[in-house]
């Protein structure tokens, strides 16, 4: 998922100001109305409540201008002059349709220039254009000191974002280990609560941990690092197998050494029903065309999952009554 941030266009603005009540960080509300892109986290929220369609999503990063060979561009800039002139003529005739032509040729030698790849700075033929102004000798007068304060920018306003993208997807990824570790810890404590007949720090706890896991999927989701089913389907595969082969082997190994027979038995069922879990994301992604409906049964002691109740856990031999259905 390609990040993005909020524009407004204040021409097209109406001030309904929906835009403020929906925004959660306050990047909406500011004295100049623009958006601020500090505050920005990409949700779309303002966008569509936007009555007047005055907010887009925009991307951080651009893909790579489709290349075209030098005679196509060449045949673009020509026909870019062609546009031109043809809207400088009519701008020189009376009437209705003169204008209707000239607004006609002046949109069309727009998406010209967007296909000769000249109309978004960023891009590497805009880059290039600017270089070849500086490189090549200009008249006297002409502004040579705008051109290079706008390509510095421009090089400039690249390196921080790469920096700022890096270090940002860094937190946003600490900050989900953190919250998801967190989530899992309170839950530890509900329960806990609930053995101790403690019921409302129990429901304080539950509270707290479904806080916690709003606030991971929401950084998880900025950070970009939800993919088509199919892709998340093998990062299960991939993760699970990484865990039943070469994780938990060495802490089994370890907890079996230093005769912790607690550890040992978590790890040990853990370890068999990673294993379990690989198999199962990779049948659901080679049947992800699948309609028919397929339930599945969670053991509440070891973490095992069936796609039929069994007699009895085959991990750790919980009856099958027990199981939960999904």
């Amino acid at each position: 998922m390609s990040k993005k941030y909020a524009v407004r266009n204040i021409r097209l603005c109406t001030k309904d100001c929906l835009c403020l009540y929906v925004c959660p960080t306050g990047a909406t509300d500011t004295e100049n109305s623009i958006i601020d892109v500090a505050k920005c986290i990409g949700c779309g929220d303002c966008a569509d409540a936007c009555p007047s369609g005055a907010i887009s999503m925009v991307p951080f990063e651009y893909p790579p201008q489709q290349s075209k060979m030098e005679a196509v561009v060449s045949a673009l800039n020509v026909l870019v002059h062609s546009k031109s002139e043809q809207e400088n003529i009519a701008a020189g005739l009376p009437g209705k349709l003169a204008i209707a032509i000239g607004k006609s040729n002046h949109i069309m030698a727009e998406d010209i220039i967007r296909e000769a790849g000249y109309m978004l700075p960023q891009s590497e033929n805009a880059m290039a254009f600017l270089q070849s102004i500086l490189d090549k000798e200009q008249p006297e007068g002409f502004p040579k000191e705008a051109v290079e304060k706008l390509l510095k920018a421009l090089n400039e306003n690249e390196e921080d974002k790469i920096m700022g993208e890096n270090k940002t997807l860094d937190n946003l990824m600490a900050a989900f280990s953190g919250e998801a570790e967190a989530n899992r810890k309170y839950t530890a404590y509900a329960k806990k609560a609930e053995k101790d007949g403690k019921m409302n720090a129990a429901k304080l706890f539950r509270a707290a941990a479904d806080a916690e896991t709003l606030h991971a999927l929401k950084h998880f989701e900025v950070a970009g690092k939800i993919g088509s089913t199919a892709d998340n389907l093998k990062d299960g595969v991939a993760g699970e197998t990484y865990e039943y082969k070469e994780m938990y082997p060495d802490f089994v190994k370890e907890a079996e050494a230093e005769g912790n027979k607690a550890a040992l038995m978590s790890f040990t069922f853990a370890m068999k029903a990673e294993e379990v879990h690989a198999g199962l994301y990779q049948d659901a992604l080679e049947n992800l065309d699948q309609t028919e409906e397929v339930f599945y049964y969670l053991c509440p002691v070891c973490g095992n999952i069936e796609k039929n109740i069994p007699e009895k856990c085959s991990i750790c031999g919980v009856p099958g009554n027990m199981f939960i259905k999904y």
